[in-house]
């Protein structure tokens, strides 16, 4: 396995085959970074597995600065928004350089990562004519991994934020209090990307397909993993940072890994459970991005003077001769018949 780099800022290139077929792109969440939130001791999968399993693809991974997105307002204020532009410009400026305008993007986003995702998706689309637009609709599969997507309760937002902050240790716990103000932009995220999923629905060529991966396994004080029992008192301790019902949105298929939610994006090497999950969905996906995309049938065009398909037979003269054709041989099928019907009388 290759060394454990330092994280950075902007889109790191992790791996990029001569003609790639898809771009990969990896987006991490709270506290973490572009390598060290998918490394596991000094297995980076994104880096150090997945090249050999899926090698047509060229993987990408973004990194921000993530430590202060949710310390709120006086520190953070519209961060989600700031971080989703990059991302798109980053994306721009990496795909314009290796003329990869139209190439399918496959995404793969942990905790609140999704969101940032989620929220490029959203600006993008209300671009017009802009590059950023064309990123946009060239996603066409996005893997969430412990994203919240309830949507619902600004109340609820801000003790999610409060919960993932918990996993920080250099925390500032004075100001978490102003998480309410961040809770809303994250609140509006989630109740406006639904919308757009549904939209693209509509297109068959651009329709997105969603997985999500929910944690399976409590988080416990100082970051102690636990196995849920409901029939112990300290439940408190113990929870699940992104619960089920509130990692996926309802309709689109939803997966369980066997780890709880800083440890769902890391895992041992090839044989570990966990990645064979997560490479299944991936490999599939690729494998279908790299098929032709189905011809669209197009409107038929009927002919004004023939009454004929253009479209079947290729153009107004086509049609005609076309035309023609089935009356000679509807004409000498009734002569025939008429000549039969008069050897009958004639016995």
């Amino acid at each position: 396995m290759a060394a454990i780099q330092s994280d950075t800022f902007g889109l790191l290139q992790l791996h990029c085959p001569q003609d790639p077929a898809v771009d990969v792109c990896f987006v991490h969440g709270v506290g973490g970074g572009n390598l060290t939130t998918w490394t596991l001791k000094d297995v980076c999968w994104p880096r150090d597995l997945l090249p050999k399993d899926i090698p047509d693809a060229r993987i990408l991974s973004f990194g921000y600065d993530a430590k202060i997105l949710l310390l709120g307002s006086k520190v953070s204020h519209n961060l989600m928004s700031q971080h989703a532009v990059n991302l798109l410009a980053a994306l721009v400026g990496k795909r314009e350089k290796s003329d990869a305008k139209q190439r399918p993007i496959v995404f793969v986003a942990h905790s609140l990562g999704g969101l940032v995702c989620a929220q490029a998706l959203l600006q993008a689309h209300k671009l017009v004519d802009e590059p950023e637009r064309a990123i946009g609709e060239s996603v066409r599969r996005i893997a969430f991994l412990g994203t919240p997507f309830r949507g619902s309760d600004t109340a609820w937002w801000a003790d999610m934020g409060r919960k993932l902050a918990s996993l920080l240790q250099d925390t500032n716990k004075t100001i978490l209090s102003d998480l309410k103000q961040e809770s809303y932009q994250l609140k509006a995220i989630a109740e406006e990307f639904p919308q757009w999923l549904r939209e693209r629905e509509g297109k068959p060529e651009t329709k997105v397909e969603i997985v999500f991966f929910t944690e399976e396994l409590t988080t416990g004080n100082l970051g102690k993993v636990s196995e849920p029992k409901p029939d112990q008192d300290d439940v408190a301790d113990r929870v699940k940072i992104v619960t089920d019902d509130s990692a996926h949105i309802k309709g689109y298929k939803a997966l369980t890994l066997h780890a709880n939610h800083q440890d769902m994006c890391k895992f041992s090497g090839k044989d570990d459970d966990k990645y064979q999950a997560v490479l299944d969905v991936l490999r599939r996906w690729v494998n279908k991005l790299k098929e032709p995309p189905e011809e669209v049938k197009k409107p038929r065009e009927v002919s004004s003077t023939t009454g004929w398909i253009k479209e079947t037979h290729g153009g107004e003269a086509e049609a005609k001769e076309h035309a023609l054709s089935l009356l000679e041989r509807s004409s000498r099928r009734f002569h025939g018949e008429a000549n039969g019907r008069s050897r009958l009388l004639a016995m």
